[in-house]
């Protein structure tokens, strides 16, 4: 088993870094690759009017995709997409699977700042309780297990893809959990949602259709520009709905399964 250990410095370098951007076609990828470094404290919204391209940007970030070239190298430890089920089995208990990633994320859960006893009593407030089986868990219970299970470790590096339950009621002790957690971490988000930019992001990258980078800075600046002029920059907050974290992004035209994120 690997245990995944977290940096004191952490950064991340994207190297000759490139990949898919169509859907229908694999051989069309991004016109330039990327050479960057993002160190922590840098917590970016992805900004861009190509949908396939931030599906394949998340899923090549939590190693589930290849990129078409290059690499992304660094000493940081990359959660998987906060509110996924961290490839858990759903015929576990609920302290199964806590059990099971607090092995594997045992440093990160060292340096968590959220305790043990706040996830249990949280998770309690919603009816979910250890000994229950996570198929047997209704929708929203499950939503909230995985975004629990998310905020409770402390990683380098957060990936979200979807905040329609992040940014909802229910979900409101675990958004503010998750806030006390990414204070000086890196992040990166492909979501739509505004509100939740304006929350959690501290910068803004504007991507083209083929993954150039037209604009990086601080998020209000990235809002306006990409506003002004990414044409469709304008993506329907709903969209994030619609990233299932089972969905086939590999870049050949493979038909295997889709993978759990």
């Amino acid at each position: 088993m690997v245990v995944v250990t977290a940096s004191i410095n952490p950064v991340l370098r994207f190297q000759d870094f490139s990949l898919r951007c169509d859907k229908s076609n694999p051989q069309i990828s991004f016109e330039t690759p990327w050479n960057w470094v993002c160190d922590s404290r840098k917590r970016i919204a992805i900004i861009t009017n190509n949908s396939f391209l931030r599906y394949q940007l998340i899923a090549s970030m939590s190693g589930l995709v290849s990129p078409v070239t290059g690499q992304i190298v660094g000493n940081s430890v990359i959660g998987w997409p906060v509110g996924g089920d961290g490839g858990l089995d759903r015929k576990l208990r609920v302290s199964h699977a806590f059990s099971f990633l607090s092995t594997v994320y045992n440093d990160c859960l060292d340096q968590s700042l959220v305790s043990i006893d706040e996830f249990w009593n949280i998770l309690s407030d919603t009816g979910i309780e250890p000994g229950l089986v996570i198929k047997e868990l209704s929708r929203d219970q499950k939503d909230f297990l995985g975004l629990a299970l998310s905020v409770i470790f402390s990683f380098d590096c957060y990936l979200i893809p979807k905040t329609r339950f992040l940014m909802s009621k229910p979900a409101k002790p675990l958004k503010e959990l998750l806030l006390r957690q990414i204070e000086g971490k890196m992040l990166f988000s492909t979501s739509a949602n505004v509100q939740f930019q304006r929350e959690f992001c501290t910068d803004g990258l504007v991507l083209g259709p083929l993954g150039q980078i037209l604009f990086l800075g601080p998020l209000a600046d990235a809002i306006q520009w990409a506003d002004q002029n990414l044409e469709g920059s304008n993506v329907l907050e709903s969209e994030d709905d619609s990233f299932e974290f089972d969905l086939n992004l590999s870049n050949s035209d493979s038909t295997d399964d889709g993978m759990d994120f």
